[in-house]
């Protein structure tokens, strides 16, 4: 038997080859069956659908298969499971129902196309199609998935060559989208049962957070009203609200400084962890109430606390009650020395006449020259004054010292010398801004008068801007001797001398500013400028003025000293700045566009 031809031999191998491939494709109802096996079997939503789109395309033998899932309320489809899909942009479409072969598809219309970019019949998206371009489809196939009447998305298959796909593809097709459909309603199912399950899960655990907030604030307020029956201090209401808390606990008084502090979570025995879930560090803070404030509670917590506020809110209430009962029995100590101080700088005999040699030598010791410091706070709040106080009082100790708060100051009565007081107020008080003043009297006749100085003095370091510093007249300089001195007569004698024709000008207020400023400039004019913010040629015209009104005199030799003297002393009596003066004084004037130029 003569032998077969080699292409007799390459067919039949084709054919064989063929026909084992084909043996090997799974048929329909295999598909169907192992379909239904996964919905049974599979509890993960998204392995579900990953399987019904490999075995559909595995069964109709194409390039790629999806399915979708319908947005009612944004009326979109938007794709859910893919397999061999190459690009994240495809697997993430997402398009209105009604466009392309996809939104047909799931708006309930079996949908196809040969060829989808140049296909005209269909609705396209700019986006849409790039998206379709970059993965290479050309062949569209969908079928609806409906539940009960209900269109709820598209299973999809798609080719990267062009061509119409059989009638056997799309049967297939619709008979797998039938059964994907109860698929897709047992993945909602799901998605409603676990949403479900979150939402009681979440009830839970805010039921759980609220019964343990309440039972945290009954022991809070349980244990801090306690301790506030029994008369403990600040300090100790601090210390066991951190404990009751797990949390560091501060009181700050308006400007942020500590009043108390527990210094950390542990405090008194006892004392619980931490309440809260983990997480960063987090700051909770709470006003103090009625005549406690201003001022704050902050409590930090290591973790997010589980109702935030609570603590602060909780605490501030009665740490309010404890501060104003410390600042009370503070008070009721040092009643006598407040009496005393009072009546040593009062200056009325009545209200001296309970004053005697023994009672001030009981409290400041032997005799001796006394000294009186003001201290006057920085802050306008009464905070300051509260520091500087409780700060001066810790030199009572030694017995030669008397400190009490009036009229906004601090007054400081002491024996010794100027430089004894100053040192021993200047290592006491340390953190608090003030102003201050100090004066001596020889004996207790003259307090009041040295009080009046302290006060004038520490009014003078106000108006120069030297906060911190424990003036005596030599400190405040030549224009702070004469200003306090006391001398009101005098002083005012003084300026009306050397300023009278300016005190008396209608805008004479900008013209005394100016000189004072030109004087501290050392005749600059540009410096003068600067300092006020204006043109330099308004310098000079007011300059011109100021010679008209003084004499050209004013700015050179002997009259000079004096007329800057006078212009300090001045500035000191009437507190104020000179550029702010010239600022206030100007305010009436048309605004002008950059430097002012004219008075």
């Amino acid at each position: 038997m003569p032998a077969p031809f080699p292409w007799r031999i390459m067919y039949e191998t084709s054919i064989s080859r063929g026909v084992r491939m084909e043996s090997r494709r799974p048929t329909i109802s295999s598909t169907l069956t192992e379909i239904a096996r996964d919905i049974a079997t599979l509890r993960s939503p998204d392995l579900l659908l990953t399987s019904i789109v490999r075995r559909a395309r595995l069964l109709l033998g194409t390039d790629l298969a999806y399915v979708s899932l319908n947005d009612a309320e944004r009326t979109e489809t938007f794709i859910r499971a893919t397999d061999g899909v190459r690009t994240e942009a495809y697997a993430a479409i997402r398009m209105p129902l009604g466009t392309g072969v996809l939104g047909l598809a799931a708006g309930g219309v079996i949908a196809e196309t040969p060829d989808y970019l140049p296909d005209e019949g269909k609705t396209h998206l700019p986006a849409i199609d790039r998206t379709v371009q970059e993965e290479g489809v050309r062949a569209i196939a969908g079928a609806p998935l409906r539940v009960a009447g209900r269109v709820v998305g598209a299973l999809m298959t798609a080719n990267r060559t062009p061509g119409a796909f059989t009638a056997r593809q799309r049967e297939h097709l619709e008979q797998i989208a039938s059964l994907a459909a109860a698929a897709v309603e047992l993945v909602t199912a799901k998605g409603r049962e676990a949403a479900a399950s979150e939402v009681a899960a979440e009830a839970v655990l805010e039921r759980d957070r609220a019964i343990a907030a309440d039972a945290l604030r009954r022991e809070l307020e349980s244990k801090l009203a306690d301790a506030l029956a029994q008369h403990r201090d600040l300090d100790h209401v601090v210390a066991l609200a951190a404990s009751i808390a797990g949390a560091e606990v501060r009181v700050t008084d308006a400007a942020g400084q500590d009043i108390s502090s527990s210094g950390g979570p542990a405090g008194i025995a006892g004392s619980g962890g931490p309440r809260g879930s983990a997480g960063a560090a987090v700051e909770e803070r709470a006003p103090l109430i009625g005549d406690a404030a201003p001022g704050a509670v902050v409590v930090r917590h290591a973790a997010e606390p589980a109702v935030p506020g609570l603590v602060a809110s909780s605490v501030a209430r009665f740490a309010s009650l404890a501060l104003l009962y410390d600042r009370m029995l503070d008070d009721v100590r040092h009643f006598h020395e407040d009496e005393l101080v009072r009546a040593l700088i009062a200056p009325s005999g009545q209200d001296r006449a309970g004053l005697s040699p023994t009672t001030v030598q009981r409290a400041l010791g032997a005799d001796g020259e006394t000294c009186i410091a003001v201290l006057s706070p920085a802050s306008p709040d009464g905070s300051g004054l509260r520091r500087l106080l409780s700060q001066a009082r810790a030199l009572t100790r030694d017995g030669r010292t008397a400190v009490a708060g009036h009229l906004g100051r601090v007054t400081v009565v002491a024996r010794g010398s100027e430089a004894e007081l100053r040192a021993r107020l200047e290592s006491s008080v340390r953190d608090v801004p003030f102003f201050g003043g100090i004066a001596a009297a020889r004996d207790l006749r003259g307090t009041p008068a040295a009080h009046a100085e302290a006060i004038a003095l520490a009014g003078a370091m106000r108006a120069l801007a030297r906060p911190g510093v424990l003036a005596g007249a030599p400190q405040a300089g030549v224009a702070g001797l004469l200003f306090g001195a006391g001398e009101s007569a005098a002083a005012a004698a003084f300026l009306d001398a050397y300023l009278g024709p300016l005190l008396r000008a209608p805008r004479g207020e900008v013209l005394l500013s100016t000189a004072l400023v030109h004087l501290d400039a050392n005749g600059s004019i540009a410096r003068t400028a600067e300092v006020l913010d204006i043109h330099p040629n308004t310098v000079r015209q007011r300059l011109d003025r100021i010679d008209e009104a003084l004499g050209s005199g004013w700015r050179t030799g002997p009259a000079r000293l004096d007329v800057h003297v006078a212009l300090r002393l001045r500035s000191l009596a009437s507190r104020t700045d000179p550029a702010a003066a010239v600022a206030r004084a100007s305010s009436t004037s048309p605004a002008r566009s950059g430097r002012q130029v004219g008075l």
